[in-house]
């Protein structure tokens, strides 16, 4: 994934700024991520990290580039603050009147416009190295390279208009606000299975950016996973009811799951560019999940 890092991060990682060790341990024991004060300014860089929305400069004082690993924890949260503008968005074009079909691909590419497609693109370079490659080497060798093929072209595709038929049906069946609500509610989830699926398997590459981060311990895997289950769950029963958010759920855990295994099978393990197609593929099934609309007979 052509993914670019907030400029204090850039520096660090472009120039090989390895604070030391003890350096980076206080750093990490002085912001306490354990309360508010500590998550708000997680938050506020991983927002930094998967969009192009502007972070004060004051979130990145003194954080070491191992930060990002993190402050993974905080994905979610960073998926309620890309979501929110968007969702904005959504009600507005709802309220004046634009068709259906018209106000989800408006929504669809302004969230692609906050996160800069850095997400799209990964999945586009993992559609280009899995479909292209014949050896482990040679798929990741397809992978670093900026251009885009056939494989990358149709997933990218594919992924748009399946958000943007997602979408549309949500906003048909459950009206504009609950589809607001719903969109907030499937980007803090699938950022959430982001965190999971990186802390899950070894770096396939041993370089890049999802290498030069450090990929998030244990307990911070877990508490992205159960926020963004937990944002998911709480937004998605009140806006969609228990059903259709358990089919969502059930979805997304399984197509994770199965994007795993063939990650391990094909790469022997995670890069930059699986993380974003792991948000597209969690995404999207989050969607299909929610727009089934399974009702429960009174």
């Amino acid at each position: 994934m052509a993914c670019v890092l907030p400029l204090p991060y850039t520096r660090r990682l472009a120039a090989g700024d390895r604070k030391s060790s003890k350096r980076e341990r206080n750093w990490l024991m002085t912001r306490n991520p354990d309360n508010a004060e500590g998550l708000a300014g997680q938050a506020m860089r991983a927002t930094g990290f998967l969009s192009r929305l502007p972070v004060p400069a004051r979130f990145w004082d003194d954080a070491p580039a191992a930060a990002i690993g993190a402050d993974a924890r905080a994905f979610p949260l960073a998926g309620v603050m890309i979501a929110t503008g968007p969702a904005l968005l959504l009600v507005v074009l709802s309220l004046i009147g634009l068709p259906v079909l018209m106000t989800a691909v408006f929504v669809t590419l302004a969230l692609v416009a906050v996160t800069g497609a850095l997400h799209e693109d990964g999945l586009g370079d993992v559609a280009d190295g899995f479909g292209g490659g014949a050896t482990k080497e040679r798929r990741l060798e397809i992978m670093k390279d900026s251009r885009i093929g056939t494989y990358a072209a149709v997933a990218i595709a594919g992924s748009l208009m399946l958000r943007v038929a997602g979408l549309g049906a949500l906003i048909a069946t459950h009206g504009a606000w609950s589809a607001a609500v719903l969109l907030i509610a499937v980007a803090a989830a699938s950022r959430g299975a982001i965190v999971w699926f990186w802390s899950s398997m070894p770096n396939a590459r041993g370089e890049g950016v999802a290498h030069a981060a450090g990929a998030p311990d244990e307990t911070t895997a877990n508490f992205a996973a159960l926020a963004g289950l937990a944002i998911f769950a709480v937004l998605g029963i009140a806006a969609s009811g228990i059903v259709n958010t358990t089919a969502a759920l059930l979805f997304a855990i399984a197509a994770t799951l199965g994007f795993s295994r063939l990650c391990r099978r094909m790469i022997g393990g995670v890069t930059g560019d699986t993380l974003g197609a792991c948000q597209q593929i969690a995404e999207i099934m989050l969607l299909t999940g929610l727009a089934l609309g399974i009702s429960i007979p009174t």
